[in-house]
């Protein structure tokens, strides 16, 4: 009864799971984003090269289903011979030529496979898993596009709150210099308080640079993904993305790595298929006609001729050169199926870590959070002393530096969930650009 009572508790726990992940997913992207990730894919010279392998893999495809269709060939050629037997014929001037020093030809001939035994038919189905395996890694580089992009989109909003937050400091300095000027005039202060104050709104205004600097940085490498001039268009901000929750193996399925590894296992599965085919052997229908000379009695002149048969290649012995493709290829599949347990093993451990990331960012944020109320109302409390000469310039300047600290505190941990919980989206094969 309690072994019953417990896998219905985990049937509904996974399906809680279930849940919260498919509200995750079905969460939507800012608009801009998923333009500039449509673009990206348009723009990218790696994803248009992928396309273009595509293109020669269909036309590979279409290649080998060729192999089943006839090939015509016209010929012509011409020889001359020298010596040509002779008979000259006893008591007679008449000379008996049997083969003619001209020789010409010209016709059509014509070759037509008529069974194969599976052969074609198999390298067929080969090439089309390899342009299926160009189709998951042409898949596979738009994901890890698109989420570069979608990284360097969280790094502009990290990078524009951090300048909002410089700015506002910077202000909050200038106001602080001002007082301290007329605290300084009223000899209430001293000049050292001035100058560190203006040491500190140098180094702030320092910092800003550094951040508009990065910024700068930022939009260069979302106009590299895109080709769009982006400038300062983009107004991007922490509410996405959500992450959702990765199931196992369940979840791997939609990852784009793991559909990449799966039809590599196909692939290797089809050249086994294609080895074992090798031994069997391969009929054909081969037929010419034309013109040509050579033909007794009267040799020299070229008369209309034809041909017909049927052909047979069996493979005997080739130095046990099947026998060791066919061993290779069973090899190539055994180092697919290890490969593919390499990707879903890796995917575990960062679905462990960023998941563990994403818990202690959530605390660091709810603690920040509480920080930044206190260092704000410590602010006001001190700016307000300050004035009324309770507290020192060293009392004030603390209070603005943990006030500085708190605000970027809280912009990093917000950053840092979001880039998370966007890890945990590519590994869950989200794919939020459609």
């Amino acid at each position: 009864m309690r072994t019953k009572q417990m896998s219905i508790m985990k049937k509904i726990f996974i399906i809680i799971l279930s849940a919260i992940s498919l509200h995750a997913s079905a969460q939507v992207a800012p608009a801009d984003l998923k333009e500039m990730v449509q673009h990206s894919f348009d723009h990218y010279a790696k994803v248009r090269s992928m396309e273009t392998q595509q293109r020669i893999a269909a036309g590979q495809i279409e290649l080998s289903k060729a192999d089943r269709l006839p090939t015509v060939d016209g010929t012509a050629s011409y020889m001359h011979v020298y010596p040509v037997p002779k008979i000259q014929l006893p008591g007679s001037d008449f000379t008996f030529q049997p083969v003619p020093s001209e020789n010409v030809n010209a016709g059509i001939e014509a070759r037509q496979l008529l069974l194969d035994f599976g052969k074609t038919g198999s390298r067929i189905h080969q090439h089309e898993a390899e342009a299926k395996l160009l189709g998951a890694q042409t898949s596979e580089v738009k994901e890890q596009l698109a989420y570069q992009v979608a990284n360097a989109y969280l790094g502009i909003a990290y990078l524009n709150d951090n300048i909002t937050v410089q700015e506002a400091n910077i202000k909050l300095l200038e106001e602080t210099e001002q007082m301290v000027e007329n605290k300084l005039k009223h000899g209430d202060a001293i000049d050292l308080d001035l100058l560190n104050t203006r040491v500190k709104l140098e180094s702030y205004r320092n910092k800003k640079v550094d951040y508009v600097n990065a910024l700068r940085k930022e939009l260069a490498t979302l106009e590299y993904y895109t080709g769009d001039t982006l400038q300062d268009s983009i107004h991007a901000s922490f509410e996405w993305p959500v992450a959702g929750v990765v199931l196992a193996d369940e979840g791997f399925l939609n990852n784009s790595t793991v559909k990449t590894a799966i039809e590599k296992e196909n692939v290797a599965s089809m050249g086994v298929e294609f080895a074992k085919t090798q031994y069997k052997p391969s009929l054909f229908l081969d037929a010419g006609t034309g013109y040509k000379n050579g033909f007794l009695p009267d040799v020299n002149t070229p008369k209309f001729n034809y041909n017909a048969g049927v052909s047979l290649s069996v493979p005997i012995f080739h130095g046990k050169k099947l026998r060791t493709q066919e061993r290779m290829a069973a090899q190539q599949v055994e180092v697919a199926k290890w490969n593919t347990q390499d990707v879903k093993n890796n995917l575990r451990k960062e679905v462990i870590q960023q998941q563990s990331e994403v818990t202690a960012s959530k605390e660091r944020l709810l603690t920040a959070e509480a920080l930044l109320q206190q260092a704000q109302r410590a602010l006001q409390l001190a700016q307000s002393r300050y004035k009324n000469g309770v507290i020192t310039y060293l009392d004030l300047q603390n209070a603005q530096t943990s006030m500085l600290e708190a605000q970027l505190a809280k912009i990093q941990y917000q950053y840092q969930l979001s880039i998370s919980s966007l890890a945990l989206l590519q590994l869950n094969g989200n794919e939020f650009w459609r």
